[in-house]
């Protein structure tokens, strides 16, 4: 099983034409913002994009990046907090 940090701030790059990495960012957020905006990428931008954690030694080349976008948009949003805390209590 593939577990993403989701919630941590990361920073979504875009490349130039040839795949190289522009130091200026494209957007800062949590992992799954930066996700969700280089979905809405156009695709030949898209090709080119990765996103590197800013607080863990992570990073996501475009292969990657293109692996998260199929796994957020085919995976359901599981339990939430209450539906943990709850399960906690009946557990107890």
């Amino acid at each position: 099983m593939t577990t993403y940090p989701l919630s941590e701030p990361a920073t979504a790059y875009v490349g130039d034409n040839d795949g190289n990495a522009i130091s200026k960012p494209l957007f800062q957020g949590s992992l799954s913002e930066c996700v969700a905006i280089v979905e809405g990428m156009p695709q030949d931008e898209r090709t080119s994009a990765s996103i590197k954690m800013d607080a863990l030694d992570l990073s996501y080349g475009p292969a990657e990046v293109d692996e998260l976008v199929r796994f957020l948009r085919d995976e359901d949003a599981g339990l939430s907090n209450r539906d943990i805390a709850d399960v906690a209590k009946k557990i107890k």
